[in-house]
């Protein structure tokens, strides 16, 4: 096709062309310069140039960008932002000015959940604030630690989605809870679970009397606190209504059970960790420890009870109402009566996972314990307290050398009139949590009213709170109760 012939335009076109590349040129012009418009705080915004269309060459990375500091801009967020802040005095200064407890700590690094208001604030203070999440979840959160001088983006992106790193420091929204970690930790990378929320900083110590009359402090034990704690962890996870959930160790109610026992000691005002371990299976699996002082630290003594739950015809339907949500119950019920006295020796509660299949969270928690030293003078350990299929019978199995431990607990019960009947036993057939810790070395009585195999309904779904006599777990709460309170709190 052939070029057609040159008009030259009129005068008046040329006029009105003239005019329409001016409008186009001011309006590009404003455009530009609004970009560059100082906003109200007074700080000029970075502009971001416009991104090009995705193609098939430019797809996103597998590992997503991390959090980036906040710059002028005011923060907002729902309800309360996760947020990064460099740990040092200024900055743990303005935290406690706020009231604000650190979430997580590591490395030079602290991360902490707060409302805008006070991530506002922090930012005016000066302090540089990388927003990491605008909610403040840490359920499915971890934080991963590649060695020393070495980042491994697309290993730990593998693990989830990365949404902050800072160094060597990732913090990964795991797309499944609890995760599959034995390939980073093959690795040499270590993962740990986010703790929730922190409460607000609770001090009893100087206003807590010394524990004078024992039976007095029997009469604190509350039904109504042990019945809460026993629904409530029968249904985690549950969301069909029923009430039923399951705590097994592969399921997320496992780890809301986690979460859930974190925060009740924690508003006890008691020191709370997570202990994690590997699973057999490769599973970041957590235990709960607790710990509340001693003015006299030279003896510890130790209460607990697994947390996990098993139902081998259906995983996600495993209650576990008495087996073991009652030896819970009654370990946070002794917790909350203890946290509002001085003890002279610390006494320190421990939630045990995996329990249920091959009593692993023992063996690790008794390992570590036995390499830090721990000084665990005593233990005892709450297991299915709540059946009534044998009236007020309980079971107190150890070896020769914790019998002094068995008779404290005749002696409370006959002393203070607890009308529990105690089956004495020295059996090394009966298994729970408690052989490994014998094993290590620690001293420690199991606790219990039923035994593998007595009933038909432990480890199924019948196990709920139906099956379940509050009297008998407010009965051996007490007796577990004065025993501790004897070892410890006594001057």
């Amino acid at each position: 096709m052939s070029r057609p012939p040159y008009v030259r335009p009129s005068r008046g076109n040329r006029r009105i062309a003239l005019i329409f590349v001016a409008v186009i040129v001011l309006t590009y012009a404003a455009a530009f310069a609004s970009r560059f418009f100082i906003d109200n705080d007074g700080e000029v915004p970075v502009p971001s140039p416009m991104p090009a269309p995705p193609t098939a060459s430019a797809l996103p990375p597998a590992t997503p960008a991390p959090a980036t500091p906040v710059a002028g801009a005011l923060v907002s967020c729902d309800g309360e932002c996760l947020v990064r802040l460099t740990d040092d005095s200024a900055t743990r200064e303005a935290l406690a000015a706020q009231g604000v407890m650190p979430v997580l700590t590591s490395a030079g690094q602290l991360w902490v959940a707060a409302a805008a208001p006070v991530v506002n604030d922090l930012k005016a203070a000066g302090r540089s604030v990388t927003l990491v999440s605008p909610t403040a979840e840490t359920l499915p959160l971890y934080l991963v630690r590649t060695p020393d001088g070495v980042q491994d983006d697309a290993l730990v992106g593998q693990a989830g989605k990365v949404i902050d790193q800072v160094g060597n420091q990732y913090v990964v929204r795991m797309e499944e809870v609890p995760p599959i970690v034995d390939t980073l930790t093959q690795a040499g990378i270590s993962v740990e679970k986010f703790p929730p929320i922190p409460p607000p900083v609770l001090d009893k110590g100087a206003d807590r009397p010394a524990i004078g009359d024992l039976a007095a402090l029997s009469e604190q034990v509350s039904s109504e606190e042990l019945q809460s704690t026993i629904v409530a962890l029968q249904g985690m996870s549950s969301t069909d209504g029923t009430g039923i959930g399951t705590r097994h160790y592969t399921a997320e109610g496992n780890v809301m059970a986690a979460e859930y026992l974190y925060r009740r000691f924690a508003d006890y005002g008691l020191k709370v960790w997570y202990e994690d371990f590997v699973t057999d299976d490769g599973l970041l699996a957590l235990n709960v420890v607790a710990e509340l002082p001693g003015t006299d630290p030279s003896a510890t003594y130790l209460v607990l009870g697994h947390f996990d739950t098993l139902n081998p015809d259906d995983l996600a339907s495993a209650p576990g109402a008495d087996d073991n949500a009652t030896g819970v119950a009654g370990m946070l019920e002794i917790a909350r009566v203890l946290s509002g006295y001085k003890l002279v020796h610390p006494v320190r509660f421990f939630a045990s996972n995996v329990e249920e299949v091959g009593l692993q969270g023992v063996q690790a928690f008794a390992a570590r314990a036995a390499d830090q030293g721990v000084p665990i003078d005593g233990a005892y350990n709450l297991d299915a307290i709540g059946s009534a299929a044998h009236g007020t019978q309980i079971v107190l199995n150890t070896d020769s050398a914790g019998t002094w431990l068995q008779d404290l607990l005749v002696e409370m019960n006959d002393t203070y009139g607890l009308g529990q009947s105690l089956l004495v036993r020295q059996n090394p057939v009966i298994v729970a949590d408690d052989n490994y810790l014998r094993d290590r070395g620690f001293q420690t009585v199991l606790v219990a009213r039923e035994l593998y195999g007595w009933t038909n309904w432990h480890h199924t779904i019948e196990d709920t709170t139906a099956m379940v006599d509050l009297y008998n777990v407010q009965g051996a709460t007490q007796l577990v109760l004065l025993g501790v309170a004897s070892l410890a709190g006594i001057p």
